[in-house]
């Protein structure tokens, strides 16, 4: 077990510490590639009750590539076990039934080694397909079957044992770098081994008693015995399917020295930006990838001098591409390359927690409104709760979460009055509360005028953000809790807030929501959350707490 543990550790550093290198099929490449599978093979050798089973393939195989075309090496192990079809149950010799069966099935081994040429198509700069010929020699040994029985030898074949056999190979194989020394192939091969004969013993090759069946009853015929004397030349193949690592080896001239280096910087306020998606295309079709590291730098080595255009984006936001020029490389020499954000925009990075703790909410849906000019959209938190998008100059959004059971506070960032010049991200925290029965929660941003219970425009959003709650949880029951503070007598806020429920309650029911899932309650100065009760000598900001609107999820 530690070996795999071993290789694993090996797969996971070259994964992790490759930088995205560019193309992964040079000129001049050579490779080691090792591989197991599934065989399935064929032996025409005319033995009716014997037939042979898949099994295992090894290999490994050595190539190397000029470009499209190369030549290369494989060495294979094939090896199957012969299956007797014989019956073996109810055998009877007469009316004498037969005991003591022995059965023995040995296996046959294939030894191949073989040299050819092989053809590559690159996909894309880690991805390519080779269809590689083979012709060779072969040597094959055993498979020596044989079923017994009261001493009759009732089913046998002697194997096989087989030298420099010639043997031809055609393989399709897939091949995939995750690394820049390491990746995964997969593919498919049939084999033939021509001429191949089976070995003599004792004056025979293979034989098997004849039998009749009647009654689910096999009678042997011991006076017909069907004997084969003599060597029978026949081809021996099979087909089958691998997978396993492929090595990429450097050569000293597996590479043009060539490069560049792109930087991805923020010209307004001068910040490098690591883990920038960096992309070098041609012609429309991307060649090679990077990714910047600490320094804000992205290398592309040994690459061929093209006119690529440069594409970079951050966070799935596209940054100010660059160009080179296949005339401006030069050989054992790096140029250098800039791609930038655009001037007029911010990058906004969002965190979706749950409230009061620093849980993530994981794939969470963020509704964006834009204020300037009312249009929505939606993007998903990742698997750390974190969320990008970009902003433009002066303009404000609201933003708020939709997940399941959570209600999401409605959160407002800004860019008017920021200086581009000195900030490219604005971070906002957008938190959601489980709406666990019982508990209440509050709703912010909804206010309305002195003595007044209509709704307001700015009170909507919040509100529409309850209408998508209840769509999305469509047997939950809400209760609409309106307070006031303590100003005023007793009777007039008893009867403001529950004329402030009720119209936020007629909301939601003519945003489609059923009335029999509301409850509306006006609670007045009767549920205040601070001192500042009647005759007490409160500020503003004091009653403000107690002004406020709640939902709470109704206990079934």
């Amino acid at each position: 077990m530690r070996k795999y543990y071993f290789l694993l550790a090996i797969l996971l550093v070259q994964f992790f510490n490759s930088q995205f290198r560019n193309s992964l099929y040079d000129h001049n490449q050579f490779n080691i590639s090792l591989r197991g599978g599934l065989d399935f093979p064929s032996y025409d050798n005319q033995t009716k009750y014997i037939d042979y089973k898949p099994n295992l393939n090894l290999g490994i195989s050595a190539d190397y590539y000029f470009n499209w075309i190369g030549f290369g090496i494989d060495a294979d192990y094939l090896s199957n076990k012969p299956k007797s079809s014989y019956p073996t149950e109810s055998l009877h010799n007469g009316t004498t039934p037969l005991s003591n069966l022995g059965l023995n099935e040995n296996k046959v081994e294939r030894l191949f080694l073989g040299i050819g040429p092989n053809f590559r198509y690159v996909i894309n700069d880690n991805l390519s397909f080779a269809f590689k010929l083979k012709g060779g020699i072969s040597n094959i040994k055993g498979g020596e079957t044989s079923l017994t029985a009261n001493n009759y030898n009732l089913n046998y074949h002697n194997g096989y044992n087989e030298k420099n056999l010639r043997t031809g190979k055609g393989q399709i194989e897939l091949n995939w770098f995750f690394s820049e020394y390491v990746g995964l192939n997969v593919g498919g091969y049939y084999i033939q081994h021509f001429k191949a004969n089976d070995q003599v013993n004792n004056n025979s090759v293979s034989a098997y008693i004849t039998f009749t069946e009647a009654n689910n009853q096999y009678n042997i015929n011991i006076a017909n015995q069907n004997i084969r004397n003599a060597s029978l030349e026949h081809e021996v193949h099979s087909a089958g399917v691998f997978a396993g690592l492929t090595f990429r080896i450097p050569t000293r001239d597996s590479n043009p020295n060539y490069g560049v280096s792109v930087t991805a910087r923020d010209k307004e306020t001068g910040l490098i930006l690591p883990d920038t998606f960096v992309e070098l295309y041609k012609k429309g079709k991307r060649t090679h990838f990077a990714k910047t590291n600490s320094q804000g730098v992205a290398f592309f080595k040994n690459i061929k001098p093209e006119n690529y255009e440069i594409k970079g984006s951050l966070y799935n936001i596209d940054l100010i591409s660059s160009k080179t020029d296949k005339d401006e490389f030069v050989k054992n020499s790096i140029i250098k390359k800039e791609i930038s954000t655009e001037p007029e925009i911010f990058f906004v990075k969002g965190q979706v927690n749950i409230c009061n703790s620093k849980d993530p909410l994981r794939y969470t849906t963020v509704v964006i409104k834009n204020n300037e000019t009312e249009v929505f959209h939606e993007i998903k938190t990742n698997v750390d709760g974190k969320f990008y998008f970009k902003a433009d100059k002066n303009t404000s959004y609201n933003i708020y979460g939709k997940k399941g059971n959570y209600f999401s506070q409605t959160e407002t960032v800004t860019s008017k009055n920021v200086d581009r010049r000195h900030t490219l991200f604005l971070n906002l925290q957008v938190c959601m509360e489980e709406t666990t029965c019982g508990k209440p929660i509050n709703l912010k941003n909804i206010h309305y005028d002195l003595d007044k219970y209509f709704i307001r425009e700015d009170a909507k959003a919040e509100l529409n953000k309850m209408v998508q709650f209840m769509k999305d949880n469509p047997n939950v029951k809400v209760e609409l809790a309106s307070h006031t503070d303590s100003r005023a007598s007793d009777d007039y806020n008893k009867t403001l807030s529950q004329n402030r429920a009720n119209a936020a309650a007629d909301y939601l029911v003519s945003k489609g929501i059923d009335k029999a899932r509301l409850k509306p309650i006006g609670y007045g100065e009767t549920q205040l959350l601070n001192k500042c009760s009647n005759d007490v000598n409160c500020n503003e900001q004091q009653h403000q707490i107690n002004r406020r609107t709640e939902m709470k999820v109704i206990c079934p």
